[in-house]
């Protein structure tokens, strides 16, 4: 499954919503099979969404619908969306039955080796642990392996903030082979709507 994730500044997001909500048919039309709206909380305004297709192929086919242009017109879609694609290539659940909405930690970063990176994600474990992780999710580039998207899920703002202040932090990053600074941001999952099964 290859995930396109777009994202945009919309003038208002309640105004925005039922314009994506028309677009569904065509969306489906090009094989998509869910999708998920992030709302970024330093701007709700801010969104990104996973769509999920079986194929590049079939999310470029998308991209390339001459009504969609037009649907973010009308939606009050601000500037030039960005978009890339992502394979979820790894999750864990640390909490089971998690009841209440949680602050999403979404951190982008390039690594030196993606295999060299993910033990050393997988080592520090038990420091999301002690800031109250509840579950994270592992993207990769599949165009580009070696640029990685991290979901981490915390109950609160204050916890990720907490996580990303953590004095070992710096060092996991650094023996991971991580690039530059890491691009942090915290949303909300606002919608997920699975199409097919």
């Amino acid at each position: 499954m290859i995930t396109l994730v777009v994202h945009h500044r919309v003038r208002d997001y309640d105004a925005w919503k039922p314009v994506f909500d028309e677009h569904e048919g065509v969306r489906r039309s090009h094989g998509e099979v869910e999708h998920r709206i992030y709302r970024m909380r330093n701007d709700v305004n801010t969104v990104a969404i996973h769509n999920d297709f079986p194929s590049v192929d079939a999310a470029r086919r998308l991209m390339a619908d001459p009504s969609l242009k037009e649907a973010m017109a009308r939606g009050g879609v601000e500037g030039e969306p960005g978009s890339g694609f992502l394979e979820l290539t790894g999750r864990k659940v640390y909490v089971d039955g998690f009841e209440g909405s949680s602050v999403i930690l979404v951190i982008h970063h390039w690594v030196d080796d993606a295999a060299t990176w993910k033990p050393v994600f997988e080592e520090h474990e038990a420091v999301r642990r002690s800031h109250g992780t509840t579950e994270h999710r592992l993207f990769q580039d599949p165009l580009q392996p070696n640029r990685i998207v991290v979901h981490i899920d915390f109950p609160s703002e204050a916890a990720a903030q907490g996580f990303g202040a953590d004095p070992t932090l710096p060092e996991a990053m650094a023996r991971g082979g991580v690039q530059g600074e890491p691009t942090p941001g915290y949303a909300e999952l606002a919608e997920r709507k699975v199409y097919a099964a």
